[in-house]
């Protein structure tokens, strides 16, 4: 059993790449503590901190349908590549300041508008490479692993991040992550570089008439239209839930913040078993079925945690769900894009069904936010809403039942664009 988790490790490409976007992800998630600290340390502002957050988010979710644009045309390994080599020079940079004591908000800004734009091509470049390091067969279990050590980072690198950042200073932590870049981008050169699809001279007219040849693909595409619903049910379910929800659910049983860290800390181990479970036993191939089942689940879910009388019935809904989540969405629904998306538009459609986490985001922090000010049950319900719509209109669906994550037979007519 465990020689199958251990499959997609035999092909050098995906180990190599894998153990340096870890090792990136650990980074990231010490940086982030970091950077909150040093926000909060230079001004004392909640406002300040929530500012820089903003110039991060804002030209991530503006660019984030051309840096799936330029991921198709380019290779996600060029776009990798240089997105790790550019945040890494602009972290040191900042880390390098706030050592001499001479960092200013200005920077800092500046630094969280460079790595909003790196992540906007970053993501989707991300999102595409794995069938560039593994045959199609092996996807479900490399989703697996690469969600099993997210979820490690997650764990890992904030602990780390605040450890360094008490005992060491806040540029300790910001230069660990410039590191982790610098290695990532030496690891992630073990990707293949793909091959040149397209002949035109790069410019932005040219990524522009890409970009539409996305939109009017997965326009065509009914598969994609059920994924975007899917998604934006999610994020404005999810969203809201997480940023103020929880904080909500957790001060109504306790007034410290052990029991908000334990609701979290349970929907960490969910995850992570229902990652490793995913890696062990691979995936249905009418993935259909299952993300419709789970929706339901969910929105039940939601509405049971928002009465819940105390922190641990509330964690036990909250493992199950994260367990649920994990292996039917984190690993099966990136699977489903690899495996019926041909190669020369996944950088694009990946940025397309992102599209929706950014932008609906704040409208779920907002609405929710309003609800629970009146009532923390209705709140939740409320919250569960779009889950349950979307899982009752999937059941009337034949196509979303029978949505599969292994390779189509051929090639769908939606794949091609039109000719004029």
């Amino acid at each position: 059993m465990l020689d199958q988790v251990r499959v997609p490790l035999r092909f050098r490409p995906f180990a190599v790449v894998l153990s340096g976007e870890g090792l990136s992800m650990i980074g990231d998630g010490a940086f982030g503590v970091a950077l909150a600290w040093l926000v909060l340390q230079e001004t004392g502002s909640v406002v300040a901190l929530a500012s820089v957050m903003l110039a991060q988010a804002i030209p991530r979710g503006l660019l984030m349908l051309f840096g799936g644009a330029i991921t198709d045309r380019l290779s996600p390994r060029t776009v990798m590549l240089w997105t790790h080599v550019v945040r890494g020079v602009a972290v040191a940079t900042v880390g390098i300041l706030t050592w001499v004591g001479s960092v200013q908000m200005w920077q800092l800004y500046s630094l969280a508008v460079v790595a909003g734009v790196a992540a906007a091509f970053f993501g989707p470049a991300s999102e595409s490479v794995l069938p560039f390091l593994l045959p199609a067969e092996h996807l479900p279990r490399g989703n697996a692993l690469q969600g099993a050590a997210e979820q490690g980072a997650m764990i890992a690198g904030p602990m780390l991040g605040g450890l360094l950042t008490a005992w060491l200073g806040p540029a300790v932590a910001i230069e660990l992550n410039a590191l982790t870049f610098f290695v990532a981008a030496v690891t992630v050169r073990a990707a293949p570089r793909g091959e040149a699809t397209h002949q035109e001279a790069l410019s932005v007219s040219v990524v522009l008439k890409d970009i539409g040849e996305g939109l009017r693909v997965a326009r065509r595409s009914h598969e994609v239209r059920i994924v975007l619903l899917i998604v934006s049910a999610s994020t404005l379910s999810y969203s809201g839930l997480f940023a103020v929800g929880l904080p909500t659910l957790a001060r109504s049983f306790s007034t410290n913040a052990i029991a908000l860290g334990t609701l979290i800390s349970a929907w960490g181990v969910g995850q992570l078993l229902g990652t490793i479970s995913a890696a062990i036993t691979g995936l249905p191939r009418r993935w259909g079925l299952l993300i419709i089942g789970m929706t339901v689940v969910e929105a039940t879910a939601f509405a049971l945690l928002g009465i819940s009388p105390n922190a641990l019935t509330a964690s036990t809904i909250l493992v199950v769900v994260g367990f649920g989540v994990a292996y039917s969405s984190d690993v099966a629904l990136p699977t489903f894009i690899q495996t019926r998306t041909p190669r020369q538009f996944l950088g694009r459609t990946s940025s397309l069904i992102g599209l929706p986490r950014v932008a609906l985001e704040p409208v779920s922090i907002a609405l929710l936010g309003v609800m629970l000010a009146h009532s923390v049950s209705w709140g939740f319900a409320v919250a569960a809403i779009p889950m349950l719509l979307v899982g009752l209109r999937l059941c009337l669906d034949p196509q979303a039942r029978n949505l599969r994550t292994d390779p189509p037979d051929t090639e769908s007519e939606w794949y091609l664009p039109q000719r004029p």
